[in-house]
This record gives C-alpha cells, structure tokens and sequence, in this order.
C-alpha cells in the first residue's frame, strides 16, 4: 500500500493553510488499531492557529492510540468525542476564528478495514475499477453549532479491496480535479503511478498555479515504494510508503 501526498501551491496564500499527517503503530500494541491519516484545511486563518492543524492532528494521534483495548472504529467514536471536547474547550476560551472555516478529515486502516470521518469541506472518493464512488455521501454531516460544539459527527466504516484508490481532496482541489474530468482521468490510468499522476497535471500546470490544497491518495497496490520526497514546481510532492497489505465497501 502506498500513501501520496500532493500539494498544491502551499505559500500561495497566507490566510489559508493545509496540511496532512500521516501516523503508523509504534508498538505491537498500537498495531491493534492500524495507521491513521488526517488532512486539513483552515481558512480566514489567523498567525496565531498557523499550528492549528498540527494541534489537532497531534490531540487526535495521542488519544486514539490510547485504546488499544477496543475495536478501531470504536477507538476513533470516542476519540471524536473527545476532540469535539478539545476544540469546545478552546472555543470557550476565547478562540472562536475557526469556527466556519476548518475543514478536516480523519481515516483510519487496518486490514483493509477503512473508518473515516470529516468536518467542512473535504471530498473522499474510491475508485474502484471501472467505478467511481462518491463516498463521501455516506457521511450524514451536520452543520457546526456554536454552544454546545459538535465539529465531528458521525463516522462511516467500510472494508477495502486490493487496488482501491482512496482520494480525499480539499475543496480547491476537489472543485479543480472536477472541472477539468481529473477523477476520471485518473480511474482511466488503471494502476496509480506518481508518473502518469504528473504527466496528467503538467497537461494542466498553468491552471494549477491558480490553485491551492492537498491530494491525498491512497493506493491499496501490492508494491511497497521507498520514502521519498520531490518538489514539482510549483507544487509540493511528497510521498512515502507504509505496510503492505493483502485482503479484503462501505456500510454506514
């Protein structure tokens, strides 16, 4: 299984920030739950939460791999309640520039099991095959309240095969990747490569100059790429490999 990380133009605009996080088991334990991936957006943002994302991304980290003794989809409920908890703490204290402009998406895999999450204006699609499956549909999200905060509502649990193509794309990116027919062009290529991958965004590179977020990707194929960092102007690449995996959608 590979992971890819493409952003797009990220000093493009200081306001507006994006980034994702990628975590792997660090002990026998931990490997009860599996790896867990986040991706965020934050807009209107302010030069006091430019860590933001991070400060989530880590409360999130530390208190799902806390419960080692329970199911992962479970795991990652309670851990939203608790980061719903987080984030009202901090409205309460005064912080309340976030609220409305946060977008952010949580996945967690094991075995091919996939829960995932969101908050705001995040897109997940799976490509299987031939189809291309708006995923995304199945999250029954519900606008942000100011008192009492509910940011993460419900999440969607589902079982993945081999050669599924995971995408999750933040809003810029997603309405970009639709005009232009990139998801389609992508379930053409078969195999996800990073080669073929750039080759269909250097057909568009003038255009994607003018845009700003994050593709993430996740490729359920046997191979097993080597870290590695890229730099393709004037986007940022990075990718980086985890476990591999054999076996095998989704269900509310």
């Amino acid at each position: 299984m590979r992971i890819f990380q493409f952003y797009f133009n990220p000093e493009a605009k200081e306001d507006l920030i994006f980034d994702s996080f990628c975590f792997e088991p660090e002990n026998i334990y931990e490997k009860r739950l599996g790896s867990l991936y986040m991706v965020g957006g934050l807009k209107n943002a302010l030069p006091k939460n430019y860590n933001f994302l991070e400060k989530i991304a880590k409360f999130v980290k530390e208190n799902f791999y806390k419960k080692t003794l329970v199911k992962p989809e479970k795991a990652l409920r309670e851990t939203l309640k608790e980061t719903n908890q987080f984030l009202e703490k901090i409205a309460k204290s005064g912080d309340v520039s976030w609220l409305g402009n946060l977008s952010f998406a949580i996945l967690n895999l094991k075995n091919f099991e996939l829960n995932f999450t969101k908050v705001g204006e995040m897109k997940f699609y799976l490509l299987r095959g031939k189809k291309i499956i708006d995923i995304d549909k199945r999250l029954k999200l519900q606008d942000i309240e100011p008192y009492p905060l509910k940011i993460f509502g419900n999440v969607v649990t589902g079982k993945l095969i081999e050669n599924d193509l995971v995408l999750v794309l933040t809003k810029e990116v997603f309405d970009f990747f639709q005009n232009e027919n990139l998801i389609q062009k992508i379930r053409e290529l078969g195999y996800f490569n990073e080669r073929d991958f750039k080759r269909i965004l250097d057909e568009k590179k003038e255009a994607l100059s003018k845009v700003k977020g994050i593709a993430f990707v996740i490729s359920l194929s046997k191979e097993v790429a080597k870290q590695k960092k890229e730099i393709i102007a004037p986007k940022v690449l990075k990718e980086f490999s985890i476990k591999d995996f054999f076996s095998p959608f989704f269900k509310t």
